[in-house]
């Protein structure tokens, strides 16, 4: 049966002093117990290995010391030595796990009542204290506020947002942080040295970072890198032991980013794949060296945030230099959502690779400043070449309101008695702008002479009741010809006959236009009827329906909720005998394309005609080339006026 103790158990605080890292709590509870300021009741928290169950324990000691409650507990009594070794009756540990019922609080509150067996206090240290249930919480609320002056009670957890808020009101709260790495490190160095090991303090720092601020941790890796390196170990077995990349690959990767060489990233991708490392891991040290050079590139006073040598600090200055902290922060960023999908992927070697191409092409941003300094050079440039360009507004001008306007008249200087005669202006520049290309054709044919003429649908105003809201009638109409509708101005047409309070009549021998003016005229007594009676024009008749157009979609849109109207179908069927249904269709020219379809590919065309000018003038060439800049939109003068 083996002997050994482990590090972590051998080297455990025995005072406060001993404990590393906690100063904060070690000094309160000194003085609490230098004052009799003793509370019944405690909470510890914090990571774990960061020494909440060990500052516990102390605090058993000094209370129970045979020289009374005291900050510094001798260690010589036979009550301090049975608390460091576990065998005192007087102090109870309790795993919080493992008693987290109702009856194994019912059976601590039967112990409470006895006094302890031969110290001054029964103390009772549960840890893992968020691990009981609700119930043994509510059961423990009573004894908890009032107990017998004899007892203390010490919780200790991880996880203190778990423990109900009636627990943490009734107790003292201590809250224990992670342990610096340099303070870590000099701990272990003590170690080492009392164990006659050798180890470089660059190792041990390895060490220190692996346990992430927890003592016992640390501690716990220091036995393990003992024991695979023996009495004499170096920096690349403990790289080697804890899965760590080797300093050198993170360097060049970092140094490839700098200077903008992708090959020195990918090979060091490379190597890390080779030497067996976790994609992962390489990548999460790299944001961690990112970080840091970010700090070394930010300010000097950042520094000291750093957790490493100076040899590193230096190093890193080194790499860095002319490099903003601004684009290691990109960096930072890009290779961070990076990190997350070399996680998840089943190819992590390839995720990075391909995310060289993304990081290397992140260039520094060129400050505003600068980039106005270039604006102005170029626009001096061109007025030295006779150019006149429009004056650029002030930055961050505001429009100023009405009421803070001047009034121009009381602006205005008072007239002198002699006045010099005002220099003549000198002769205007010329004004840079693009030429004004010639209007584009139409694309609708001319109408021959030979085609018939086209069949005038006029409307007449309808009565003031009937387009009340609606705003002033349409002067126009639309008509009907051979190769389709055409917009035309015309005049009302008379009807042989007045139209009938039963509905609209006409001759039998008038035509469809005619018939449908009629309709047009009877349709306002229902007001509801504007888009027909102003907009629609006659398309034909095919069957049992009556097609009518009209010249654009939002127009089709509301016609087309009279579709099924009574009204509007009664008028129909008396005028176009037969007729039972109405169809409405968005006009269409003789090529085929309706109004909005025509403008659109006129505007697209003239559009493009301006970027091609635009582009192969070279005064804007050079514009471009200064600014970096593409043209991709050119707007007429006129219209930006």
């Amino acid at each position: 049966m083996s002997s050994y103790k482990a590090i972590a158990r051998r080297w455990r605080p025995a005072t406060f002093e001993e404990i590393s890292g906690q100063g904060h709590v070690t000094r309160t509870l000194q003085n609490a117990l230098r004052l009799g300021r003793i509370h019944h009741a405690f909470l510890f928290t914090g990571a774990r290995g960061v020494g909440k169950t060990t500052a516990a324990r102390t605090l058993a000691r000094a209370l129970n010391c045979e020289q009374g409650a005291t900050p510094t507990p001798c260690g010589t009594c036979s009550s301090c030595l049975e608390i460091v070794a576990g065998n005192s009756t007087d102090v109870v540990e309790i795993d919080g796990a493992s008693n987290n019922s109702v009856d194994d609080v019912r059976e601590l509150r039967e112990a409470v009542r006895y006094l302890p067996s031969r110290d001054r206090y029964r103390v009772y240290i549960i840890d893992e204290v968020h691990m009981l249930s609700i119930g043994a919480f509510n059961a423990l609320l009573k004894t908890l506020e009032e107990p017998p002056e004899h007892v203390v009670f010490i919780f200790a957890t991880t996880e203190p947002q778990k423990i109900p808020d009636t627990i943490l009101s009734r107790v003292q709260r201590f809250d224990f942080k992670r342990i610096p790495i340099p303070t870590v490190v000099a701990r272990l160095k003590q170690i080492i040295e009392a164990e006659g090991i050798e180890i470089p303090e660059e190792a041990l720092r390895l060490i220190a970072r692996a346990g992430e601020g927890s003592m016992r941790d640390s501690q716990s890796l220091l036995d393990q890198v003992i024991a695979f390196g023996g009495e004499r170990v170096d920096t690349d077995q403990v790289a080697d032991l804890l899965g760590l990349v080797d300093r050198g690959l993170l360097y060049g990767f970092l140094e490839g980013l700098v200077q903008g060489k992708p090959e020195d990233c990918l090979d060091a991708i490379a190597q890390v794949y080779d030497y067996g490392h976790e994609i992962s891991q390489f990548t999460t040290e790299l944001l961690e060296l990112l970080r840091n050079a970010a700090l070394v590139a930010l300010s000097p006073s950042a520094r000291k945030h750093l957790d490493l040598p100076q040899e590193e600090i230096r190093r890193l200055e080194q790499v860095v230099q002319g490099v903003d902290a601004q684009t290691i922060s990109r960096w930072f960023q890009v290779l961070l959502k990076v990190h997350d999908e070399v996680s998840r992927s089943p190819r992590p070697r390839l995720v990075l690779e391909m995310a060289v191409a993304r990081v290397v092409a992140v260039r520094p941003l060129i400050p505003v400043d600068t980039l106005l300094e270039r604006i102005e050079d170029l626009e001096r440039r061109l007025r030295q070449r006779g150019a006149r360009l429009p004056d650029r507004p002030a930055r961050l001008s505001h429009p100023t309101p009405e009421a803070a306007r001047p009034d121009p008249e009381a602006a205005r200087p008072a007239p002198q008695a002699a006045r010099p005669p005002d220099p003549v202006p000198p002769a205007p520049e010329p004004v840079l702008s693009l030429p004004e290309p010639a209007a584009a054709p139409p694309t609708a044919r001319p109408v021959p002479p030979t085609e018939p003429p086209i069949t005038e649908v006029a409307r007449q105003t309808p009565p003031k009741a009937a387009t009340k809201g609606w705003g002033p009638p349409k002067q126009a109409t639309w008509g009907a010809t051979s190769g389709g509708p055409r917009f035309r101005a015309s005049k009302p047409v008379k009807l042989k006959e007045e139209e009938s309070d039963e509905g609209p009549s006409v001759p039998q021998d008038a035509g469809d236009e005619a018939r449908l003016q009629a309709l047009q005229d009877w349709l306002p007594k229902a007001p509801r009827f504007r888009v027909v009676c102003e907009n629609a024009a006659f398309g034909c008749v095919e069957d049992s329906t009556l097609e009518l157009l009209v010249p654009d979609v939002a127009a089709l849109t509301r016609a087309r909720r009279h579709e099924k109207d009574e009204m509007l179908l009664r008028g129909i069927a008396l005028l176009w005998p037969g007729c039972r249904r109405v169809r409405f269709v968005e006009r269409m020219d003789r090529s085929g394309e309706t109004v909005r379809e025509t403008r659109d590919r006129h505007r697209e065309e003239h559009q493009q005609k301006l970027i091609d000018e635009a582009r192969s003038d070279p005064l804007l060439k050079e514009v471009c080339e200064v600014l970096g800049a593409t043209i991709t939109t050119v707007q007429p003068l006129q219209e930006h006026r």
